[in-house]
Parts: C-alpha cells; structure tokens; sequence
C-alpha cells in the first residue's frame, strides 16, 4: 500500500466528521458515490484511517497514534484495499500484484481471489481489536463472479467489518449488492472552496478548470496537469 495517511479534502472534512460521530457510521457496509472526479477514493481511504485511529479527533484519525502509523507505512493488518491490478500498479503499489502484472498485462477487474480472500482475513480477530476494513474501489471494477462473491460476504457480515465501496454511481452495482449497503453521498463542493483548493495547487484561472470538468476539482487538477488547454 502506499506510504501516507489519505486526508480528507477541504469540502469533505466537516462531513466526514459528522457522519463518523453518527450512530449509522457503524453500518457493515456503505456506498460513497458522487461525481467523478470529487474525491471519493481519497474519502474512503481517509475515512478507513479514521476509523482505525485509537485517539480520533472529532471523528477523524489523529496521524499520531500507532494505528495511524501503520496506515501511514501501508502494513496495518486490518485494512486491505481492493483493487485492480492496474489500479495498484498505477498508485505505486509493488508486491504480489506487480509481481503477477509483470507476467502478463494488468488487470483491470477486481477479481473473485480477491473477493474470497476477505472471508479468511474477515475470519480472523482484528489485530487491535477493533474494525477491519475493506475499501473496495472501483467497486464497478468487479466482474459477475466477483460481485456474487462479495454478496454472499454482505449477506451473512463477520463481526465488526467495515465495507466502503466507491463506484461513481450505485446502479454500476448489482442490486442485491446496493440493497444491502447504506449510501452515503458525498456533496460537490462550492466553487469558491474548490478554484481555493486549485490555487493551492498550484493552478491558474481555477474557475476555467472547474468549467470544463463540470465543477469536480480532483478531475479539473487531472485535466488542468494533463497539459490539455480548458
């Protein structure tokens, strides 16, 4: 996993807040969908941080605490991230998914291997004896035998797991997968606080940016780095 505690983006943080201190954050599993291109990967991933933190802080992980240190080194034993292969390779991740990428080309599905494998992990008591979670994304990456897999995980849930799905959309799900998982929408931002987040970033004339990329900032960086003119 790549070094680094995932934060939440400006427009996420008073949220993120008040939906860890609710009393439905400890739903088994969750859908975050929104636009593309608002962040909700960076959302899952800081809130798995959250709810690994020993000393959150309104919610949210405290980067200091030992849980918070191994989410930060990629080596916490209760969180897996599912993802493609390709998807890993293009974070930076090494190990046995490089290894198998670099003897054929990358997968862009999540496989059902990857999907079997957390009945095992989910089995087992958490190392610090608190959530597991599994951040599953693009959770529209799964083929027809990885989804069914992963029903037959949300329809009999282990004790205290944590799924966070993150398709653009639910309906890029199975039903029977939607209907057993609580949504949780994430908000666009104001197009104040995102051209800010963009200068901040160091791009120009934010606003043409966020034009072209119908007010989502994390894809108007992409597009505003890629070179392409707005």
């Amino acid at each position: 996993m790549t070094a680094g505690v995932q934060q939440f983006l400006p427009w996420q943080t008073a949220f993120a807040s008040r939906w860890l201190h609710a009393p439905q954050r400890f739903a088994h599993a969750w859908l975050i969908h929104g636009l593309a291109g608002i962040g909700k990967r960076r959302f899952a991933l800081a809130a798995a941080a959250s709810l690994l933190c020993e000393q959150p802080r309104d919610g949210l992980a405290c980067n200091t605490c030992q849980a918070c240190r191994w989410v930060a080194g990629g080596n916490h034993p209760d969180l897996r991230r599912v993802r493609p292969e390709a998807v890993a390779l293009e974070e930076g991740e090494g190990g046995e998914e490089s290894e198998s990428a670099a003897r054929k080309t990358p997968s862009r599905e999540i496989r059902v291997e990857q999907i079997r494998s957390l009945s095992g992990w989910f089995g087992t008591a958490a190392h610090r004896g608190g959530w597991r979670v599994a951040v599953l994304y693009p959770a529209h990456a799964m083929n027809l035998i990885a989804a069914n897999a992963l029903l037959k995980v949300l329809e009999e849930p282990p004790p205290h797991p944590v799924f966070l799905l993150v398709p653009d959309t639910p309906d890029q799900l199975l039903p029977t997968i939607v209907s057993r998982c609580r949504r949780l929408p994430l908000p666009v931002p104001e197009p104040q606080v995102a051209a800010q987040w963009l200068r901040e970033q160091g791009i120009e004339e934010p606003a043409d940016w966020l034009s072209v990329a119908g007010g989502a900032p994390v894809r108007a960086l992409e597009l505003a780095r890629s070179g392409e003119s707005p």
